[in-house]
């Protein structure tokens, strides 16, 4: 949802022309980042789930060039298209976690 939500507000800016908008984002920005590493540090992985987390980790990286290239068409599709891989990359994710949860539980 951060992702989704940092998507919005980047193109929602550029569609303003707002220079300044770059202090609404960051804090966004800097909570998707912290839940990241906390995933990634997290004790409970698997394969699925440190491939996952490497997508996820590429597909932010790209979000964050989209952002800082909103300037241009391209940047902007960027954008909207890592926003959208990164919610199908979580969705795996979470059932990637799910799972290792019930194979621990039974």
């Amino acid at each position: 949802m951060r992702a989704q939500r940092l998507a919005k507000e980047a193109l929602l800016a550029a569609a303003l022309k707002e220079k300044a908008a770059n202090t609404r984002w960051a804090p966004i920005m800097g909570e998707f980042e912290a839940a990241l590493l906390e995933l990634e540090r997290a004790p409970l992985s698997t394969a699925d789930i440190r491939a996952a987390l490497a997508t996820a980790r590429d597909e932010w990286l790209r979000l964050v060039g989209g952002v800082h290239a909103l300037d241009s068409a391209d940047g902007r599709a960027t954008l909207v298209r890592s926003s959208d891989a990164l919610v199908d990359t979580f969705e795996r994710l979470t059932a990637s976690y799910e799972h290792s949860l019930q194979v621990i539980m039974s």
